[in-house]
């Protein structure tokens, strides 16, 4: 029972260690009222690779948690490859993709929040020492404070749009903004924009949940 408990408590202080949230607004074209998409090319617009690799990798991830087949460009259109638009069509159309996602990272940073020292706590420990016939007595005292420090706050604005192959228009965007607390971090950032960009294509109607039928 013990363990168990010890568990739970890890996992806990592990999720409040570490944690982002995203408000996101979007748009469905009305042509797509009744349409939906199952293969999804992810494209994420950065000349930053380490950022190009974890958005499209997460957003292949949220998506296969739910059944849908994703694939990050990266890996169809490698940047060591020039390939012409016409390229890129015919490899869209070789691997059966009806739609693809274009992720453009805005503006982003940390915002540093301070803390102000709101108490302090001493506390005093006594010790005694004997050395022959003489005894000595020591203190030592150990003062910690809450507050007065300054936290680090990382946050990520993007824009998503989604278009559709068959066509070329587009049929979703959505502007998103994500912001961490003190222990986030640039991956945390990335995971909530995913994880959130996913449920609110399922909430527009425009993906279904395969898992769920």
């Amino acid at each position: 029972m013990r363990f168990i408990q010890c568990y739970i408590s890890f996992f806990i202080i592990l999720f409040l260690v570490s944690c982002a949230s995203t408000r996101i607004t979007s748009f469905k074209d009305p042509d797509y009222q009744n349409k939906d998409f199952n293969r999804i090319l992810i494209v994420a617009n950065t000349n930053d690779l380490e950022d190009r690799q974890k958005l499209e990798s997460k957003m292949v991830e949220e998506f296969s948690n739910i059944g849908i087949y994703a694939l990050e460009s990266i890996r169809l259109f490698p940047p060591t490859s020039e390939l012409t638009d016409e390229d890129k069509v015919e490899l869209l159309l070789k691997n059966n993709i009806d739609a693809f996602i274009s992720i453009s990272v805005g503006e982003s940073g940390v915002s540093e929040v301070y803390v102000p020292q709101t108490s302090s706590a001493t506390k005093t420990k006594g010790n005694v020492s004997v050395y022959g016939n003489t005894a000595t007595y020591k203190e030592k005292s150990t003062t910690t404070y809450q507050g007065g420090y300054t936290l680090n706050k990382p946050w990520a604005e993007f824009e998503t749009k989604v278009y559709d192959v068959s066509n070329g228009q587009m049929a979703w965007i959505a502007s998103s903004f994500t912001g961490g607390n003190a222990y986030a971090n640039r991956t945390t950032v990335i995971n909530s924009y995913c994880g959130k960009t996913v449920d609110q294509l399922l909430k527009d109607d425009l993906i279904v949940n395969q898992k769920s039928k």
